[in-house]
Formats: C-alpha cells, structure tokens, sequence
C-alpha cells in the first residue's frame, strides 16, 4: 500500500467511525423515544413497504456506482451516462411501486400500505439524483464530506419524526421520517459534490461498466432478498404486530455490522481497488480491519445476548417483552456477519462480483428454506432460530471461498481472531456468574451492573491475551 492511501484509509476510517457514533446515538436516543410513544405495529406497516422498496433501490443504481468507484479510467462521459441512467429508473420505479400500492396492501391485507406505499414512492426518484455524486466521494475517500452530510440529514430525519409523533401523527411521523431523510442527504450531495451532470449520454460507455455492475446487483439483490426474505414472511403469516417486534431485534443484530463492520467496508474497497492486484498488502490489511472489527463486536453481541431482558425492559417497556428471546438468538449472528461483511469488498476490489453473486444466490436459497421450515415449525420464534442455525453453519463455508480469494485460509483468520473471541467468551462466563451469584430486582441496575462487570473483564483479558491490542494500548 502506497504512502499516499495509508493517511486517507486512517482519516476515512476515523471519519465514518466518528459518523457512526453520532448516527449510533441519535438512532438508539430517537428510536427509544419512538418505539414508547408507538406500538409496535407502526414499525411492522413501515417494515411492510420498505421490504419491497429497499429491494427496488438497488435497481435505481444497477450496480454502476459500485463499478465507478471500481474502474480506474472515467470521464465526463461515463459519469453523466451513469447519472440520466439512474434518474430515468428511479422515475419507472417510483411510478411502479405507486400504481402497485394497491396490490401490495391487498397482499398484506393492510389497507394503509396504498398511501405508505405512493408516498415512499417518491424515494426513487430523489435518491436517483445523487448517487452518482455520492460514489464519486466514496472513489476519491472523502469520507469527512460525506459524514457531514450524513449527520445533518439524519438528524433533520429524526426531529421531523419526533416532531410528528408528539403531534399524533403516528404511522406517519415514521414515513415523513424516511422521505425528509433522503430529499435531505439529496440536496446536501448536490451542494457539496464538485460534480455535476453534463447533457451527454453514451449507451457505449454505459456498456464498459455493465458486465460489472450486472454482477453487483445480481449479488446485491438476491443477498437483499436473503435478508428480507424473513420480513416478508413474517409481514404475511404472523402480521404486523411481529414483524414489529422482529424489525427492532434484527435492528439491534445489525448494529455492529452498520456501524463497524460497514464503516470499515466503505472505506476498504477503494483502497482495496486502488491497489487490487496486490494482494499481500490487502491479506495484511485485512486482517488488522477483522481483528478490530471482532475486538467490538464479539463483546457487544455476546454481552447483548446476556443482557436482552434487561435491555429491552428498560429502553422499550413492557409492550415490547416479546422480542426479548428474538435478541437473543440474533446477537451473536450479528457478530458473525460483523466479519463476513467484509466479504464484498474482496470480491468487487479483486474483480470478481461474480463469484460473490454464485455464492449468495446457493446460500439464500439454503436460508429460505432455513425460514419457511422455522415458521412453519414455531411461528415467529422458529424463524429467528433458524435463521440463527443456517446463518451459523453457511458462515464457515462462505468465508473460506472469498478469503481465499486473496490467498488467506481460515486458520490465519482464526489465529488473527482468537484474542477477541476468547475474551469475549470468558467475560460471558464473568457476567452470567455475577447474575447467578448477586441477583438484582431492580433492572436498570442490574443491566449497568452486568455492562460494566463484562467491559471491565473483557478489556483485561484482551490486554493480557492479545500482544496488538497491548500495543496499541501502549502507543
């Protein structure tokens, strides 16, 4: 890795951490605040929709963004193709997800979703104005600019949805919530982007970045569907009330792979493609991301399972008791997803999206039959466990295919893992101990009690096993 990408792998990583952290804390602060003045419910209708709409985003792009950020020969012409594409399928999205409003409430049997539906809509097309413009910062790593933007959208999201719930508006306060975010992050890309559209349009130059992009939708799609596959079931069979409950405990198994594993993503594959065909500093790179990745993660998840009880009384209230064994059975999954997010970057930086679109569509196939055989075996709950089991078991053979794709085996990642997994192990032992050996009725301090028991066994036992993190310490 050159000298000139190290400072900008450094300030991009501190940038989108600092970013996380901020965006962490607004989400867990309002989405609290939400989840006790709405039942669970509203979340489920919003779940409803944005299964189907999420999906359709992917489409909006093609996979070009994540070929210009690849490709290192662009011009002006590849970039303004790449952009009146976008905007010409985000407006045929738009329209169809409108005029389809009324199917998919009759299929959910949720008369609202037509209006949810039309106004969600309206998404398309304005994050079809801006993508190019956000992958032209991730291209050239100005990771601060778009953390700015990030913050401030995000938290005019959040004002106008807490504005709107105190006001009882109710569902919509989480709708407007998710439109006024995006027409925000819009207006913000197109004011702080030094790029911007010309008139021309090359269906030639469209053409060079297609074999590329095809594969990455491919990939992306089915693995979307991979993961909201369970939404869609449980928004159908169960209703919205659990797929409300599921919604937020899936949210809480995503926090370490948005805000680490993501993050560090984000950042990894332009520098990775940069230097793609240098593979023994990618190994090495690699390999210091997943150890730090796991030095965060593996604790959360592991204590989080611990904790659920506590956590979920505490924070959301009794109306949300159910999802209490849904966390459980999703944290640890979240710790092992936080390593094999990474998977893309190795994949896309190599040139090789067609190996991870290969591997993602056997694995969700193996993952929907895991949900169909869970929900039919004990509702909502067999799901989450089978998710848990089959998510469990592919992991192994699903990172061993891409990390050999750079020449790492599992036994150098094992070994790079082994500090952090080791640690977190014995510090859920130290709290599931001080649970059985000093029980407490009260819960917020029985949950701060467990939280800092288990940090402070852990942040020891790291500093004793793991020579890096020692080092680290000490500089």
């Amino acid at each position: 890795m050159t000298d000139q990408l190290k400072p900008k792998i450094a300030g991009g990583l501190k940038w989108l951490f600092a970013s996380q952290v901020v965006n962490q804390g607004l989400f867990i602060w309002f989405s609290i605040y939400l989840a006790r003045m709405l039942d669970p419910s509203m979340f489920g209708v919003v779940g409803l929709v944005t299964v189907i709409t999420n999906y359709a985003v992917l489409f909006v792009d093609l996979g070009f963004g994540a070929a210009l950020v690849q490709r290192k020969d662009l011009d002006q012409e590849h970039l303004s193709s790449v952009f009146w594409f976008n905007v010409l399928i985000g407006l045929m999205l738009g329209a169809t997800i409108f005029f389809l409003g009324p199917l998919i409430a009759q299929f959910y049997d949720e008369p609202v979703l037509v209006d949810v539906a039309r106004v969600l809509s309206v998404n398309f097309l304005l994050s079809s104005f801006s993508l190019v413009q956000s992958n032209l910062l991730d291209k050239e790593m100005k990771f601060k600019r778009k953390v700015t933007i990030n913050w401030v959208a995000t938290f005019t999201g959040y004002v106008v949805g807490i504005s709107l719930a105190w006001s009882g508006y109710g569902l919509w306060s989480l709708v407007y919530q998710l439109l006024v975010t995006q027409l925000a992050t819009t207006i913000l890309l197109w004011f702080f982007s030094s790029w911007s559209p010309g008139l021309q349009f090359s269906m030639s130059k469209l053409r060079e970045l297609l074999p590329f992009g095809l594969n990455v939708v491919g990939e992306t799609s089915v693995n979307y569907w991979s993961r909201n596959a369970d939404n869609f079931l449980i928004g159908k069979f169960v209703g919205i009330e659990g797929l409300g409950l599921y919604s937020r405990a899936y949210s809480m198994m995503l926090i370490p792979v948005r805000n680490i594993s993501s993050v560090v993503s984000r950042v990894m594959f332009p520098a990775f493609s940069s230097i793609q065909n240098d593979h023994e500093t990618i190994r090495m790179y690699y390999l210091k991301a997943i150890r730090y990745i796991a030095m965060i993660t593996f604790p959360a998840m592991a204590g989080l399972t611990l904790v659920a009880k506590e956590f979920v009384l505490v924070c959301f209230g009794d109306k949300w008791i159910d999802m209490i064994p849904l966390v459980q059975w999703l944290a640890i999954l979240g710790a092992v997803q936080s390593i094999l997010n990474l998977n893309g970057s190795i994949y896309y930086a190599v040139g090789k999206p067609h190996i991870a679109f290969r591997v993602t569509l056997v694995t969700s196939v193996i993952l929907l039959v895991g949900f169909v055989v869970g929900l039919l075996v004990n509702g909502l709950l067999g799901l989450t466990i089978a998710y848990f089991i089959a998510g469990t078991l592919l992991a192994v053979p699903v990172y061993r295919i891409a990390i050999r794709q750079i020449g790492l085996s599992l036994g150098q990642v094992f070994q790079s893992l082994s500090g952090p997994f080791w640690s977190s192990v014995l510090m859920s032992a130290s709290i599931v101990a001080f649970q059985y050996l000093v029980p407490v009725s009260d819960m917020v301090v029985a949950l701060i009690a467990s939280i800092v028991i288990g940090m402070a066994v852990y942040f020891i036992l790291l500093y004793v096993m793991d020579k890096e993190f020692k080092a680290l310490i000490k500089r």
